[in-house]
């Protein structure tokens, strides 16, 4: 009766701790991919980030056309990754402000745009 006994709390002990262990694994494999993945998205974030920096501020008359093709880019693709309907709608507004660029050049002042996007999207960077 006693060993009967020692058996059943035996295996009960087993199956709890199975048990235990099984759902601390699952629960802390979900948590450790949700980390993964704003690890993941802010990463790719930043990257992007920097790229349309780099375009922005090396953008002349010269090399326009080509670095407004590198921009859309990256705003497209910012676009995807980021939930702030606020940047959403300025970055679509400076890729219209520069598509309308080559023919109102007496009228715009992209240096100061860009100012605006750069400050705009450092601001955007501090909070993520």
């Amino acid at each position: 009766m006693l060993a009967m006994s020692l058996v059943n709390t035996a295996t009960n002990i087993a199956i709890g701790s199975l048990t235990t262990k099984i759902f601390d694994s699952f629960i802390t494999s979900k948590f450790t991919q949700r980390q993964e993945k704003k690890k993941w998205l802010r990463e790719k974030q930043l990257n992007l980030f920097s790229q349309l920096s780099e375009d922005v501020i090396s953008i002349n008359c010269q090399n326009c056309l080509k670095k407004k093709i590198s921009i859309k880019e990256n705003v497209f693709k910012i676009i995807l990754l980021i939930e702030d309907k606020n940047l959403k709608t300025n970055l679509e507004n400076y890729i219209f402000i520069l598509d309308e660029y080559e023919c109102f050049k007496d009228e715009i002042d992209i240096i100061k745009i860009n100012k605006e996007l750069m400050k705009m999207l450092g601001d955007y960077i501090k909070k993520i």
